[in-house]
């Protein structure tokens, strides 16, 4: 529900800041006094393009900002939205539009810069506005099946429903027949790729961590020159000693150690627990010349091992960039081939069972798109009948409302149904696509028809109405008054009207005027309350002065309707 709006240096408009209510919320005032401003603010909250023109004059920018409580039945789909576009939820919308006379306009949803097209997006979800072709959902093919099938309530659904899911069924033994391949041909191919990828990777012969065994080897002989050459010198110092050279070798000196201590020890026993760690150290010295010399006798480095090893993980690497990025990847592409090419192999036969299954599931999704269209067509002519009387009620007798419903070839989750409501206003004339032809006062009078139709199927919250009753009086405004009142019961409805009988039904009543300050006009509104409204009405019924008459008159006219609104609406 639209909670506030607030207008800054738009049009007429410094500084206004209104605030809606549930139920019906009435905007009147004079021509030119600026209800079609508020309106014109609310379609730049609702993404219409902004024109520079709408800036106050003397003024570089104009704001427009508008709360909406998002409390509804479309909150899960709102915060969804939202959560898409990374901009906060919590129930609580604030959408702001600000205009520059540079031409650039910024828009913004919680704080959030948004693209225009996002608020159209989410704007067709919150408000539907009736009178000048913007953000109408009647005027919107694509949402006329959306409207009957809502319309046609539990009925339609589960027909819908039905065709829905043999829908999902038979897309998915579609996609299953891809993947075996629509020919013959297209098999024997996916056969051969699938063998020569699988033959490829068997043959190389490879097995999980070589390739790390391979790189480690490879290190190796890469650095042989220096490993033989260190290792010689650790085995000269601990063992051999250097030719030519004062220095013992690391064994013999230790030994002369264990020599002198073993002597010591013989006079102090406290020494031999060092005397025999000296010994344990010379045993393992010992024991590391020995592995040295093994090593060093082992070793080979053979030049073409490590051109072969360098060719060996050239073709492992090869292979784990085509099919993995593992060896352990590899070879699970590998099973799997294998289980395709099998699956491939067999596929004639299971290509057959499953278009055999497809030919099946057509017939019942056929079956069940018919049932649906059936249903459609009960609906649509119990709404054409609904709608041609409640339409003569606001004086559209020779009006002549049809939904056209046309058969699509293509299956879909929604059935096989193109559905387009139809309109004639007048005697003689055909019916014609509703978006094409129809008027401004005559939309207004359709959608305030079909909406108090539908008004407990409608998900739109807000439904804002411009000069309903535009071209009608007498009789048929009072039943557009109590139609709107009706509609407010189950939406936030908002109406810009000069007619005393529809603002009669108001819950909320705003009056806007325009007053002259300085130099300078200005469009300000008041919340009308008591004996407001009933100087309002008055003015709305005479345009003159206020008399006791015309008071009778409104007094008369609140009655009827406070008593239309408890006994008929609730």
């Amino acid at each position: 529900m639209f909670v506030q709006l607030r207008v800054v240096n738009y049009a007429l408009i410094e500084d206004l800041t209104l605030n809606f209510n549930p139920g019906l919320n009435i905007l009147s005032g004079e021509t030119g006094a600026g209800k079609s401003i508020v309106i014109g603010a609310i379609n730049l909250l609702l993404g219409e393009r902004a024109a520079v023109e709408q800036i106050r004059q003397g003024q570089e920018s104009a704001y427009v900002e508008g709360m909406i409580n998002c409390e509804h039945v479309l909150k899960d789909k709102i915060e969804k939205i939202l959560e898409d576009a990374g901009i906060a939820g919590g129930g609580e919308l604030i959408i702001a539009r600000e205009i520059y006379r540079t031409g650039r306009s910024v828009a913004r949803v919680n704080g959030r810069a948004v693209p225009l097209s996002f608020l159209k997006d989410i704007g067709q979800l919150l408000v539907d506005l009736h009178g000048q072709h913007q953000h109408q959902s009647l005027l919107r093919p694509d949402q006329h099946l959306e409207l009957l099938d809502s319309f046609g309530g539990p009925e339609v659904a589960v027909a819908r429903e039905s065709v829905a899911d043999f829908y999902k069924i038979w897309q998915g033994k579609k996609k299953e027949l891809a993947a075996l391949g629509e020919n013959s041909a297209e098999r024997e191919r996916n056969i051969d790729i699938f063998t020569f990828q699988l033959k490829e990777i068997r043959d190389a012969g490879i097995e999980p961590g070589e390739d790390e065994e391979l790189a480690g080897r490879e290190k190796i002989l890469a650095n042989a020159e220096k490993i033989c050459t260190l290792t010689a010198r650790a085995y000269a110092d601990i063992y051999a000693g250097e030719e030519d050279s004062p220095v013992e070798a690391l064994i013999d000196r230790l030994n002369r150690s264990s020599a002198l201590l073993t002597e010591a020890a013989g006079i102090d026993q406290a020494l031999s627990p060092l005397l025999e760690l000296l010994e344990t150290a010379s045993a393992q010295l010992e024991e590391a010349s020995h592995q040295l010399r093994d090593y060093q006798s082992k070793f080979e480095f053979e030049p073409n091992e490590l051109a072969a090893i360098q060719e060996r993980s050239n073709q492992i690497n090869s292979l784990k960039r085509k099919y993995g990025g593992t060896i352990e990847e590899t070879l699970a592409f590998a099973d799997k081939l294998e289980e395709d090419i099998e699956r491939l192999q067999n596929s004639e036969a299971l290509a057959g069972q499953v278009e055999k299954e497809i030919a099946e599931l057509e017939e019942r999704l056929a079956e069940q798109s018919g049932k649906l269209n059936s249903r459609r067509r009960e609906t649509a002519n119990r709404l054409e009948g609904l709608l041609e009387e409640c339409l003569e009620e606001l004086a559209l007798a020779n009006a002549r409302f049809e939904v056209k419903l046309a058969n699509r070839e293509a299956y879909s989750p929604r059935g096989t149904d193109h559905v387009e409501f139809m309109f004639s206003a007048n005697r003689g004339e055909e019916v014609k696509p509703l978006a094409k032809i129809i008027s401004g006062g005559e939309v207004s009078r359709v959608m305030l028809a079909l909406k108090t139709i539908l008004a407990r199927q409608d998900l739109v919250p807000t439904l804002i109405f411009d000069e309903v009753d535009s071209g009608v009086g007498g009789a048929t405004v009072q039943k557009v008054a109590e139609k709107l009142a009706h509609l407010s019961r189950h939406h936030q409805v908002m109406c810009v009207t000069h007619s005393a009988q529809i603002a009669s039904m108001a819950d909320s009543h705003f009056r806007l005027y325009k007053e002259t300050v300085g130099d300078r006009t200005l469009t300000l509104a008041d919340t009308l309350k008591g004996s407001e409204i009933r100087e309002e009405l008055a003015r709305m019924l005479d345009g003159a002065s206020i008399d006791q008459v015309g008071l009778q008159h409104v007094d008369n006219l609140l009655e009827r309707a406070q008593r239309f609104k408890k006994e008929t609406v609730n």
